[in-house]
Order: C-alpha cells, then sequence, then structure tokens
C-alpha cells in the first residue's frame, strides 16, 4: 500500500486538539486542587476557629453571668427566685468549657498572631478566675462589701475587655480570613469557568479548522482519483486506439498482399511455375512479416517474456536491446532476493524501465546509464540514472505551448499516473547539466 505524504496542517489540528485537552485537564486539576485547598482551609481551620471563639465568648459570658448572680444573690438573700440561677457548678463547668475551647483555639492556631493571642486570652482568663474565685470567697463576710465592690468593677473591667478583645480583634481577624478565602474561591471559580470557556471557543475553532482539512483533503483525495481513473480510461482508448491503428495499417495491408499473392500463385501455378514459386517467396516474405508484426504487437500489450523468464530476465533482455540502439554503456544491477511481483506490478517496472531508457536515447545525450532493481520485504524500487545534460523539470511542467519537450513532458506524466495508479510513487531528480535520476516505489501487497 502507498505510503502517504504527511498532512503538517491535519497532524497540527490533531496535535493541537491533544495539547488543548491534555492543558484543560492539568490546569483543571490544579484548580480543583486549589478550590479543594481553599475549602479544606475553611472547613479545618477558619470555621473551628470562628466556633472555638464564639463558644469562648459564649462560655466567658456564662461564668461572669454567673458570678454576678452569686454576688446578687448573696447581698439579697431575700430573693428566694435568686437561688434558681445560682449554681458554682454551671460556673466551673463554664470556666471548663472556656478552656477546652480555648486548647481547641490553640491546636488550631498556625502562625505567630494566634500563637500570640492564645497567650494573652490566657492571662485574661487567669485574672477573670483569679477574680471569680476572690469574690466567690468574700460574698457574705463582714466588713468587706468596699472590697468586694473594687473586685466586682475590676472583674467586669478584665471581662469586657476579654469580650472585646475575642470579638474585635480575635474574631473580626478570623471573619476577614474567611471572607478572603471565599473571595479566593470566587475568584478562582470565574478564573475556572472563563478558562473552560475560552477553551471550549479554542477547542470550536480548532475542531472545525481541523474537520475542515480532513473534508478538503478527502474532497481532493476523491478528486484525484476521479481524475486518474479518467486517464486510466483515456490511456487504455488510446492504448486500444493505437493498437487498432496498428492492426488496420500494418496487418492489414499484409494480409491482402497476402491474398492477392496467394491468387496469383493458384493462377500461375500450372502456367508459369518459376512465377508461382516467386509468387510463393513473396508471400513467404509477407507471412514473415506478419509473424514478426504481431510478436510487436504482443509486445505493445504485455511481453510474453514477463510470464515466461520473469521481470528481472526480461529487464535483462530490453537493456541488451538498448545497448545495441544507443551509444552508451548501461550497467544492470539484478535485485538480490528473489522476484516475485503481481503481474501488473511487473509490466509496471517494465514499461517505466523502457521509457526511462526511451527518453535516455531521445534526450539526455549520455555515456553511462545505471539500472537498479531493489526487492524488500514491503516494496520493489527501480533507479534509471543518468550522467546526460538533464533538463529543468519544473520548468518542463508547466502548461507551455506546444514545444518539442511536450512528448518528454507527457512520457514523464504517464509514467507518475502509471506508478500512481498502482499505489505507488516516483520521483525525478535532475537540473541541466547534472543528469538524471528516476526513482519508482511500488509497495508490495501484504
Amino acid at each position: 500500500m502507498k505510503k502517504q505524504p504527511i498532512d503538517w496542517r491535519l497532524l497540527a489540528g490533531f496535535s493541537a486538539l491533544l495539547l488543548l485537552i491534555i492543558v484543560v485537564g492539568v490546569i483543571g486539576i490544579f484548580q480543583i486542587q486549589s478550590s479543594a485547598k481553599i475549602t479544606s482551609n475553611l472547613g479545618q481551620n477558619y470555621l473551628p476557629i470562628q466556633k472555638a471563639v464564639l463558644e469562648m465568648r459564649i462560655n466567658n459570658n456564662f461564668y461572669a453571668r454567673g458570678i454576678r448572680n452569686y454576688f446578687l444573690w448573696e447581698s439579697s438573700k431575700y430573693l428566694e427566685a435568686a437561688r434558681v440561677v445560682v449554681d458554682l457548678e454551671r460556673i466551673d463547668k463554664a470556666a471548663e468549657e472556656f478552656d477546652r475551647q480555648l486548647n481547641i483555639y490553640s491546636s488550631l492556631a498556625d502562625n505567630l498572631k494566634h500563637k500570640k493571642w492564645v497567650e494573652e486570652i490566657r492571662d485574661s482568663e487567669k485574672k477573670i478566675r483569679d477574680l471569680g474565685s476572690k469574690i466567690v470567697d468574700l460574698v457574705g463576710k463582714k466588713n468587706n462589701k468596699q472590697e468586694v465592690t473594687q473586685l466586682i468593677r475590676d472583674f467586669e473591667s478584665y471581662f469586657y475587655r476579654l469580650d472585646n478583645f475575642l470579638n474585635d480583634t480575635v474574631q473580626n481577624f478570623n471573619l476577614s480570613q474567611i471572607k478572603e478565602e471565599i473571595k479566593k474561591a470566587d475568584s478562582q471559580k470565574e478564573k475556572s469557568v472563563s478558562f473552560l470557556m475560552w477553551s471550549l471557543i479554542l477547542g470550536v475553532v480548532i475542531g472545525a479548522e481541523t474537520g475542515w482539512v480532513v473534508y478538503r483533503n478527502h474532497k481532493h483525495q476523491r478528486k484525484k482519483q476521479q481524475q486518474l481513473i479518467e486517464k486510466m480510461i483515456r490511456i487504455e482508448e488510446e492504448s486500444k486506439a493505437n493498437l487498432s491503428l496498428q492492426i488496420h495499417n500494418q496487418m492489414g495491408q499484409d494480409l491482402s498482399a497476402l491474398r492477392i499473392y496467394l491468387d496469383l500463385v493458384n493462377q500461375k501455378f500450372s502456367q508459369d511455375p518459376k512465377q508461382a514459386k516467386k509468387n510463393i517467396a513473396e508471400s513467404k516474405k509477407v507471412l514473415t512479416g506478419l509473424i514478426k508484426k504481431t510478436h510487436n504487437i504482443s509486445e505493445l500489450l504485455r511481453p510474453p517474456s514477463l510470464d515466461e523468464v520473469g521481470l528481472v530476465d526480461t529487464v535483462e533482455a530490453l537493456i541488451i536491446q538498448y545497448r545495441k540502439m544507443g551509444q552508451f554503456n548501461i550497467d544492470y544491477q539484478r535485485p538480490k532476493k528473489p522476484t516475485k511481483l503481481s503481474r501488473e506490478h511487473s509490466l509496471a517496472i517494465y514499461r517505466i524501465t523502457q521509457e526511462g531508457l526511451t527518453n535516455i536515447i531521445k534526450h539526455a545525450d549520455a555515456k553511462n546509464v545505471k539500472v537498479s532493481l531493489e526487492v524488500e520485504d514491503k516494496f520493489v524500487e527501480l533507479i534509471v540514472e543518468d550522467d546526460g545534460k538533464g533538463f529543468n523539470y519544473k520548468k518542463l511542467l508547466k502548461p507551455p505551448r506546444r514545444r518539442k519537450g511536450d512528448k518528454l513532458k507527457l512520457g514523464l506524466q504517464g509514467l507518475k499516473e502509471r506508478v500512481q495508479l498502482l499505489g505507488g510513487q516516483m520521483d525525478i531528480e535532475t537540473a541541466p547539466g547534472k543528469g538524471t535520476l528516476l526513482k519508482a516505489r511500488l509497495f508490495r501487497e501484504g
């Protein structure tokens, strides 16, 4: 099968699509990891910190309210209902819960600022607990009203200071951190949506361009195939017409002459035996010519030797003929491997060799010619090379007015078309004064 040339636009399109998929995948993974990290920070750090700070404020308020109620109950024992809200165990429990939440906050502290705040909270808490314990011990004792009142004032001052610190400093800072993380998440989402949108647009553009290249190539291939079929039909019809013309012009006339001679022999055989013998001799000459012309026509259609002795020996016999016809030396390199080709491939190689040597005789003015036939597992390759005067191949291919070189051009085009029809490829390397190299490669089936 013919090895197709690389379509770089199509390759670039598929490569771009593959690269786009890889880039989208890599960036998508990075964005997912980034979003997951933000979510993880919110779920494992900032939100638990916020909850711990809120619980500390609540328990700090419970503790302060318990101390206040205890002071009020001891100062106003006649209010029996006040005993309902006074419970030292609840006060201690609020203090313990505050400590537990502070430990949680301390375990989540991941920077120096938070760690510094933990120490400040512990110091404030210790002062509040110390003042609360003194108030509980002094309430109800005589001659200590003024001291208790001062302790209550200090207690309230430290309580509000700690509550304000937890609310205005720690909690607000943590809320700002949460808002920043949410802002990052929103920004990441917008970037992801924008990236996916542009990737989709780019993918559609590349896909459309690639699809157009595929469609164009398919259309071009179909058109080229149709042209090759039409040329093949035209060549076949021209060959039939040429064969018909040769049969009519050559064999028809000779057969008519042979019939006339046989009539003369029949008439004069008894009257003039010498003339009859002469006519028989002329008839034999005509018959010999007919046999030769029949052989030539057979060679024109398909050399019988291709089927009888094979391609290699038939090409060698052809080269021997051209050695006699031309004034140049021909070096023939036979293939090293056994040659087993289809009938079509064998005939194509034979015709290409024949056309190449004919062009050398007519146009090249060469002294040395090299014919090389190489057979590989996947292809068979023919090289016909000469050291003649060469020609401008690109200029020859341009559509010109009728000129002497047109026959050469048509011959070369015919060779290329023959090779292309068989799924092969042919290259011609030449330049004025540089000789000519003709290389034809046909791909073997299987």
